[in-house]
């Protein structure tokens, strides 16, 4: 296992454009969270680790083009950990990629298996050390170039309904390395962007509704 405070992992698309606090750029369109795909997004998780380290660094937002996974379990493939848990409360806000953003309380009920990435990828995110019964923060990501951090709904909020029938989600999770390095976390300086937390891979496809049997999931819900 390699710690959280270890670890820098942002799951982005190779176009990542900065913008001043005065406007955002022209990226895809919001979409619902849950698998929903936004348009103009890579086809691929191929050349998805790109820093952020053109930032904007007075405090302004940057737009982000994010990855669409076709499957559940390519996205769970690249994500640094894949647990079942409990959403207990909000927790205050982080701003992540300039974008005010959604800390949630997470109580970890089960942490499933990655599954093994798609043929011709090889996994590049370190595990994650998350264990049952813990209780973690998790930024929820912005979807950034729509004008509000979660115009389709935040995902981890319990009244979006996609929790499970004991209220359970599947989260898959990406950490940030607290290096001020640019990666997504802060006031927008280079110190305020030295913050350690757990957030989500995607806006769009980083919460799930378990399976019956509390798996993961083999399809996106019908958009």
């Amino acid at each position: 296992m390699i710690s959280r405070s270890a670890l820098r992992t942002a799951v982005v698309s190779a176009s990542v454009a900065a913008v001043t606090a005065g406007g955002l750029a022209g990226c895809s369109a919001a979409q619902p969270a849950g698998g929903a795909k936004p348009s103009g997004t890579a086809e691929t998780a191929d050349s998805t680790r790109e820093t952020q380290e053109s930032q904007d660094q007075s405090g302004g937002s940057a737009c982000v083009d994010w990855v669409f996974f076709d499957t559940p379990a390519e996205a769970a493939s690249d994500a640094g950990a894949v647990l079942r848990g409990t959403v207990v409360e909000q927790d205050g806000t982080v701003r992540m990629y300039g974008v005010e953003s959604n800390r949630w309380l997470v109580t970890v009920e089960e942490v499933l298996e990655r599954p093994d990435p798609p043929s011709g990828r090889t996994q590049t995110q370190p595990e994650l050390d998350v264990s049952p019964g813990e209780q973690i923060a998790v930024v929820s990501t912005p979807q950034t170039c729509s004008g509000e951090a979660y115009s389709g709904g935040d995902p981890l909020d319990p009244a979006s309904g996609l929790g499970g029938a004991d209220g359970s989600v599947i989260i898959l999770l990406s950490a940030a390395l607290g290096d001020g390095m640019g990666d997504g976390f802060g006031d927008g300086s280079a110190e305020g962007n030295a913050a350690d937390g757990f957030h989500l891979i995607t806006p769009y496809q980083g919460v799930l509704t378990p399976a019956e049997d509390g798996a993961l999931p083999s399809k996106w819900p019908a958009s």
